[in-house]
């Protein structure tokens, strides 16, 4: 059984190299598993285009003000989230229940939506911000968590705008984007991973234990060190926002 992967977890940087070394496992077991080939085939072209794709908004000036724009709606969904959990062990009346409230709304959509792509992130955010002023109005004053919300929804505002002036840009060229073949990519990966998975449930042999084995290697290693860079950057801004407060 290969080890289900959440590819929302992945960059784009992480998702090629770890797309590129399962193409290369699998490319290695053809000559034995030649069933397998048209999967392969098609993850390779799919991702072929990713990577075309990354190298031309690489060079694009608006992609670093995105990836800008999308670590401050990080950085807002993130302290809107502490707020409302420091809110929820607060003793005085009302509060805790007003602040799990708001909580409840957050784990159902995306508790760790700093973490996701970006369509899946504003995909999160706009959820979260709307269930929670539509049902959640009172909850939300009582906690004083308005302006948080508000910063939320601003930056998530200000990223669209910058999102869609990177679309008008690619359109212009009339070149796949990242946010158009990555999806294309992750659908041909998970076909060609659940092919595999299944011919071991039919027909299974030595061939495709030892692939199915380093296979799944590869993923807990590759999340590994997606988790790894993630907690590295988070630890890097406690620290800088240690110093802020010291030189303040």
């Amino acid at each position: 059984m290969i080890t289900s992967v959440n590819y929302s977890l992945f960059p784009g940087a992480e998702l090629l190299t770890f797309t590129s070394r399962t193409i290369a496992a699998v490319d290695a077991k053809k000559l034995k598993l030649p069933s397998v080939v048209p999967y392969l085939n098609n993850t390779t072209t799919k991702c072929s285009a990713f990577q075309s794709a990354q190298e031309r908004e690489s060079k694009n000036p608006i992609t670093k003000l995105q990836a800008a724009k999308a670590e401050v709606c990080n950085d807002t969904f993130i302290a809107f989230r502490k707020n409302c959990e420091s809110a929820s062990a607060r003793r005085k009346e009302g509060w805790s229940d007003a602040a799990n409230a708001l909580l409840s709304v957050i784990r159902k959509h995306g508790w760790s939506a700093q973490h996701l792509g970006y369509k899946a992130k504003m995909g999160v955010l706009n959820n979260i911000v709307s269930e929670i002023r539509t049902k959640y109005p009172a909850e939300l004053a009582l906690i004083m968590g308005g302006e948080l919300l508000d910063e939320v929804n601003d930056a998530l505002v200000d990223f669209q705008a910058t999102a869609k002036q990177f679309v008008d840009v690619a359109a212009a060229t009339n070149e796949p984007t990242v946010m158009e073949t990555r999806p294309e990519l992750i659908v041909a990966l998970r076909a060609m991973l659940q092919f595999i998975g299944l011919q071991q449930i039919a027909a299974p042999s030595d061939d495709l234990t030892a692939l199915i084995n380093e296979l799944n290697a590869l993923i807990v290693s590759s999340l590994s060190t997606v988790r790894a860079t993630d907690t590295r950057a988070e630890n890097s801004k406690k620290k800088d926002a240690g110093k802020t407060d010291t030189a303040v």
